[in-house]
């Protein structure tokens, strides 16, 4: 039987001070035009940024960012009718640019947004996990800049990871599971 390989990341939401590093870093590292993001960062609770909840004395203000979530089971891998959107050996979901035909409907099955249509190349892009960098020893972008260290990266398929550890220790949850598509992004 062959080991099910699977990279994931953890996001700590106490950590997070909406700063938006990931996404500049992001944009800029993949050199992604004008309205393109792979990365975004939301107030939780809020439809506008930055716009705590509650109320005196007990404000909040909660940032969640958000990413591809390289599902076990990836909704946009299923619904490409090109075969575009594919998943890899070690689980990260990518596009290929050359098969996409930006019919768009990986965006609209995915259910966390992640694949955005490209105006100037006509296909869609998405997190890649910054599979470069990986490949080369290097850890994704977005979390080697975040200035509060509250992004985490690591095989999740090994039990013994630091990150399935931190998975465990802090009970981290995925973002909608509901979906059945077995996300590959936790939360603290």
């Amino acid at each position: 039987m062959v080991k099910k390989i699977q990279y994931g990341m953890v996001i700590d939401t106490t950590r997070c001070m909406g700063c938006h590093t990931c996404v500049v870093t992001c944009k800029v590292s993949h050199q992604n035009p004008k309205g393109v993001y792979w990365s975004k960062v939301k107030t939780v609770g809020s439809d506008v940024n930055y716009k705590p909840t509650g109320k005196y004395p007990n404000p909040e203000l909660v940032f969640q960012p958000l990413l591809c979530n390289h599902c076990e089971n990836p909704a946009c891998v299923a619904n490409c009718p090109t075969g575009a959107m594919h998943k890899r050996a070690d689980g990260i979901v990518e596009v290929n640019q050359e098969v996409c035909i930006g019919c768009q409907y990986c965006s609209w099955n995915c259910p966390y947004d992640a694949p955005v249509f490209d105006p100037v190349k006509k296909t869609v892009s998405k997190c890649n996990l910054c599979a470069e960098r990986i490949e080369g020893g290097e850890e994704p972008y977005c979390v080697e800049a975040c200035p509060a260290e509250a992004r985490h990266f690591g095989m999740i398929s090994d039990p013994s990871s630091e990150i399935s550890k931190l998975i465990a220790a802090k009970d981290a949850k995925p973002f909608k599971p509901q979906y059945g598509t077995k996300p590959s992004v936790y939360y603290i």
